[in-house]
């Protein structure tokens, strides 16, 4: 069975002594090369005993298998004793099969070897060579393939990172699949790794999400789980908020959809009369009614509710900017708003992660960035800068532009190579958009 296959006293070793097995946290392959190369190293220095290791040409691996399973070019090796390499490659080769064919190798790796040039084309004995990787694949277990390469180094990889008013979607678990992935990795080899989730917990979506679970959220229960819940909200509320942005007041059409397709017709017909010729609005009107009607077949129950708040708020995008200000000033009352509807959300996209083995160590919320005056800082570094270019309402193409950094001239002033290996085109401003 597979303990005879794997057995080192099988009989194609011909009564081979045991191998040496090989040793946890370092390449298992590297390992091979090195024993493979061993066996060469005795018939250099029979002939130069006093040969420095630096001198020693490394053993490599072979781009085609068929040719060999691993090479040594000796070119270099030669040209410092001023020998020809291609009759140096030969003579040892001869040497090496000679030796393997008159005892057979039994306790070596090495099966046969062939001269080709400068270079020394050698082939292993496979069988004994997996079967030397194997048993260390099983002596290890989980830990196979781990190393200590990196071991005192830190790092932290941020992933995931999605909005906290929606559920995951397959663009973010993308990023999981690398983040999570990579962290392993880095673990394997031996680093101290920190999984982080950087919160976006500003922001027009982010504020327009929390006036809508402001709203409904003590009103009814969630009928799915609680990020899918909150991703509801987003959508319709934003959907509310377009519907405003082209003239339509979103009362009105949920009027209209409860008294029936004719309704909504009657008023989507009178929404696109008084647009007029405004292209822009008449898109607008035409998407946002169909996506509301959608949405209302979806969260009817919820949209009921909301839309009662709704009818109230005039201007859902200034209402949402009001909140999103009062949260960055950490009001207390946008504070309990914002943090607990964040934290439900990241408790649903957590309950998604769990199902892929993902687990951050720390959440670092940009909020906290702006309390603790960060922002600040960073803002008034860039504004010091030599390469500051404040916002303009006439640049000198006659447009509104805002500030930045001048990276094309840093670039040059530092000196950094331009061109051909460098930069090659102009680099874009960096805009300062806090």
């Amino acid at each position: 069975g597979a303990a005879a296959l794997l057995d080192d006293d099988d009989d194609d070793d011909n009564g081979a002594t045991k191998m040496n097995p090989l040793r946890a946290n370092d390449d298992a392959l590297k390992q091979i090369m090195r024993r493979v190369f061993e066996e060469i190293k005795p018939f250099v220095t029979r002939h130069e005993p006093d040969v420095p290791e630096e001198d020693l040409p490394e053993l490599s691996r072979t781009r085609d298998l068929s040719k060999a399973d691993f090479t040594v070019q000796w070119s270099r090796f030669c040209a410092k004793r001023k020998v020809n390499p291609a009759e140096y490659v030969k003579n040892l080769s001869e040497t090496i099969q000679r030796q393997i064919e008159e005892d057979g190798n039994r306790d070596g790796f090495i099966k046969s070897v062939q001269g080709v040039g400068p270079y020394m084309n050698i082939f292993v004995k496979r069988q004994k060579v997996f079967k030397l990787a194997i048993n260390a694949i099983i002596e290890q277990g989980t830990k196979y393939g781990c190393t200590n390469a990196g071991q005192g180094k830190k790092v932290i990889i941020e992933h995931t990172s999605s909005n906290p008013n929606a559920p995951l979607h397959i663009g973010n678990l993308r990023n999981v699949m690398i983040g999570a992935h990579l962290a392993r990795v880095m673990q394997a080899c031996g680093c101290e790794v920190t999984q982080a989730f950087y919160v976006n917990d500003l922001g027009a979506q982010i504020g327009l999400t929390a006036l809508a679970y402001s709203r409904i959220y003590t009103k009814i229960k969630p009928t799915m789980k609680i990020d899918q819940w909150i991703g509801a909200m987003y959508a319709v509320m934003n959907t509310c908020q377009e519907l405003q942005q082209v003239g339509v007041q979103p009362g009105d059409l949920e009027d209209a959809c409860k008294a029936g397709e004719d309704a909504v017709k009657a008023l989507l017909e009178k929404s696109l009369a008084e647009a007029g010729n405004d292209e822009k609005k008449i898109k607008g009107i035409n998407e946002y009614f169909d996506i509301y009607q959608d949405l209302r077949g979806r969260f009817q129950d919820m949209m009921e509710v909301m839309i009662q708040d709704v009818r109230e708020i005039l201007d859902i995008k200034t209402e949402a900017g009001k909140l999103n200000l009062a949260y960055e000033r950490q009001e207390p009352w946008a504070i309990k708003i914002f943090r607990k509807m964040v934290i439900d959300c990241l408790t649903g996209v957590q309950e998604t992660l769990s199902n892929y083995g993902v687990k951050h160590d720390r959440f670092d919320f940009e909020s906290e960035l702006g309390w603790e005056g960060s922002n600040d800082k960073v803002l008034e570094i860039m504004k010091n800068s030599d390469y500051f270019v404040p916002q303009t309402q006439c640049n000198d193409k006659g447009v509104p532009q805002g500030a930045y950094l001048d990276m094309d001239a840093f670039i040059r002033d530092q000196k950094f190579k331009v061109g051909k290996g460098g930069y090659q085109k102009d680099y874009p401003p960096l805009y300062v958009l806090r």
